[in-house]
């Protein structure tokens, strides 16, 4: 694991294995605590980043021994999390967004599990999309923040 030298942003790449969705998790909460983000921010940070790892080491087809990229961003409003790993395939939400309106948390509930995550996604993001890139693709959302004063 790395970490970049910018205290608004960090990198790290896990194994793309189940078992590192938690160290993701425990990272993401630690490092938005350093940052001085409000605890509702990082409870929704900390969601969006399980959600888009377990997507990429679970639904993404990865060859054995590559990684999954993610990388925390603090900019002026939003905190941007991104998820790479070496599967071009798009997500596919399991039911169609509208873009005009965010689902609800009982629009989620009614979803059996394995198929809410990028509607959760959607709940707890301003926006989020997908960028393909040479070898796979990045998995993107931003989170509104405040700080924890």
């Amino acid at each position: 694991m790395t970490r970049m030298p910018d205290q608004r942003t960090d990198r790290v790449r896990y194994p793309s294995h189940r078992a590192q969705v938690k160290n993701a998790r425990q990272r993401t909460a630690r490092v938005l605590g350093e940052w001085g983000l409000s605890d509702d921010t990082t409870a929704a940070v900390v969601a969006v980043v399980d959600e888009l790892v377990v997507n990429a080491v679970i639904h993404a087809r990865v060859p054995r021994g590559r990684e999954v990229g993610v990388a925390l961003r603090l900019l002026d409003t939003v905190v941007r999390v991104e998820v790479r790993d070496a599967d071009r395939t798009e997500p596919n939400p399991c039911k169609p967004l509208d873009p005009a309106k965010k689902p609800s948390a009982q629009d989620i509930q009614e979803i059996p599990e394995g198929g809410r995550g990028l509607l959760l996604v959607e709940l707890l993001s301003e926006r989020w999309g997908c960028l393909p890139e040479i070898i796979g693709k990045t998995v993107w959302a931003e989170i509104p923040h405040t700080s924890a004063d």
